[in-house]
């Protein structure tokens, strides 16, 4: 009998050294391997391709330190989602070194050393055993390279923490910062206003941000990399849209963002916009058309009427989405599926837009993709226009629905809208005109033919203004494509604007009512009956075999 025992203790120890050798070897393996399983739609939780490949890249080391304090327990929990995702990014590069670092608050050489990397203490409410209090944390990270820095002063969320690290990185490693320039003197909206802030701190965290004013006849900086027309309300002179064309030439990127119509928002007067690029596009392959478009898939408009708000319906406002479905169960794509820019929105707001049109070219050397469309169930107005959302004429004339293109990209080598032209002198005086033209012509030689490079165009600048995230993110997603190509589009599309509820008929509407009123009911009382039958056969089938013995 003890001998069984003893043999029996033996397996047994044996089995659990076992259990501890395959934990060991588990372990040791996966501190070697990172392996993560992420059953989301759109892999949230999970850094991107893009930020993987950045790591992959880095040939030297590249600190981060993160500041964060270990309590109060909120805090707490954003310093291990801080530190799960900072984990995930050293599984991906051997030269990524990573410090956690709780400061001691209680320190004033340690509170001044952050003053001055830029990181501050900062107050938060903390409500703990039925009492209210105010902290002093810290919830930083400075990311280090060589001599140069970038600080994220404040972590709040881990929602957009893989964009900001990964640009960090990309910025600090990089051996030139981009520049994105904002056509200015038109009127135009302005990045440096208070209103485009947020904007502007976000084109920061990756790209030197300025002005770009053109009327002096001088050419564009060429350390610019992507030039914003972003909805001139004055035409362009000739000798400006030369200067954007020698941009273009000479490989600069460029968006244009063109609003076909003039608001006067105090009685709501609209009168036609005349920018004067519409020839110089209409050479790239673009047609700027006189017309407002409307849609069945629209948005809403909230106004003031008297002492009441008012949300209605506004076909002006017209909603792009990435799929539209149609009662028939036909289906269309409204944003491209073949544009990184386009391809991970869910759907995009255009207020007062313009359509454009794509152009028939000979020349095969530029490919053009449509970036945004309406559904099929789009019209246009023409002037005179009447945008009062009071009114109710919006109804579609049917005979003219269609689809109408909203947002291009052009990529390729273009020919020059000047070439073989004088170059057009400076508009200021004429006699400085005839002084000056001549000196031009003789300094200046008119490139014919670009670099490779691209240019969009939109026919709306106004989506800028609404400050919704769809916008926000279509417009960042097309200065990152022109700039920088598809580096950090995947990664900032993690967040996904919205997921719109499918349309569907009147008919289906009234049935998931139906069945969300009654269903439960009808369920309750089938089960009753079920069972309460179910219960007398039983019953019956007991007193037969009773009767029976």
């Amino acid at each position: 009998m003890a001998a069984k025992t003893l043999k029996y203790s033996g397996s047994t120890l044996t089995f659990i050294l076992v259990v501890f050798g395959i934990v060991a070897l588990i372990n040791f393996l996966s501190s070697r391997r990172f392996v993560r399983a992420d059953l989301t739609a759109d892999k949230r939780y999970t850094i991107s391709q893009s930020t993987k490949k950045v790591l992959k890249r880095l040939d030297d080391i590249v600190t981060i330190d993160a500041y964060f304090s270990r309590q109060p327990p909120r805090v707490a929990q954003i310093r291990q989602s801080v530190r799960d995702m900072l984990e995930e990014y050293r599984a991906f590069s051997k030269n990524l070194q990573i410090n956690f670092i709780d400061p001691a608050t209680d320190d004033d050489s340690q509170k001044q050393k952050l003053r001055f990397i830029g990181i501050p203490e900062v107050q938060i409410n903390v409500i703990e055993k039925d009492k209210a209090e105010v902290a002093n944390v810290y919830m930083g990270i400075a990311i280090l390279y060589e001599d140069k820095k970038e600080v994220l002063p404040v972590v709040q969320t881990t929602a957009n923490l893989e964009y900001d690290l990964t640009s960090a990185i990309l910025k600090v490693t990089s051996k030139e910062v981009k520049t994105i320039g904002f056509l200015t003197g038109h009127d135009e909206l302005d990045a440096f206003d208070q209103e485009f802030g947020p904007l502007r701190q976000e084109l920061s965290k990756q790209y030197d941000v300025r002005k770009v004013p053109i009327d002096a006849g001088k050419a564009i900086d060429a350390d610019v990399a992507t030039l914003i027309i972003a909805g001139p309300k004055k035409g362009l002179t000739e000798r400006e849209k030369y200067e954007i064309d020698q941009f273009i030439m000479r490989g600069g990127r460029a968006c244009f963002l063109i609003d076909p119509i003039l608001i006067q928002y105090e009685g709501l007067n609209v009168n036609p916009l005349k920018t004067g690029l519409n020839d110089l596009l209409e050479h790239y392959g673009v047609k700027l058309n006189d017309n407002l478009v409307l849609d069945v898939s629209m948005d809403q408009l909230t106004y003031s009427q008297g002492f009441m708000t008012v949300t209605t319906s506004y076909a002006y406002f017209i909603k792009v989405m990435k799929q539209y479905q149609y009662r028939t169960g036909e289906t269309s794509d409204g944003l491209s599926q073949n544009s990184i820019i386009t391809n991970q929105l869910e759907s995009l707001m255009l207020p007062w837009a313009g359509s454009l049109e794509l152009l028939p070219k000979a020349d095969a050397s530029v490919e053009a993709v449509v970036l945004a469309k309406t559904s099929k169930g789009g019209w246009t107005a023409q002037h005179p226009y009447n945008i009062n959302p009071t009114n109710r004429q919006f109804q579609p004339p049917s005979s003219v629905q269609q689809a109408h293109t909203v947002a291009v990209s052009l990529s390729g080598v273009f020919k020059s809208f000047y070439a073989g032209k004088a170059i057009p002198p400076t508009e200021s005086s004429e006699a400085e005109a005839e002084m000056t033209a001549k000196p031009a012509e003789e300094e200046r030689t008119t490139k014919t033919d670009s670099e490779t490079t691209q240019i969009v165009v939109v026919g709306n600048s106004q989506f800028l203004q609404q400050g919704r995230p769809d916008g926000r993110l279509f417009f960042l997603n097309t200065v990152d494509w022109l700039t920088l190509g598809e580096e950090l589009i995947n990664i900032r599309s993690h967040g996904v604007t919205n997921r719109p509820l499918k349309e569907i008929s009147e008919s289906e509407k009234f049935f998931l009512k139906f069945v969300s009123i009654a269903g439960v009911p009808i369920l309750v009382v089938a089960f009753g009956l079920v069972r309460f039958f179910l219960r007398r056969r039983a019953k019956r089938l007991v007193e037969a075999y009773g009767s029976i013995s």
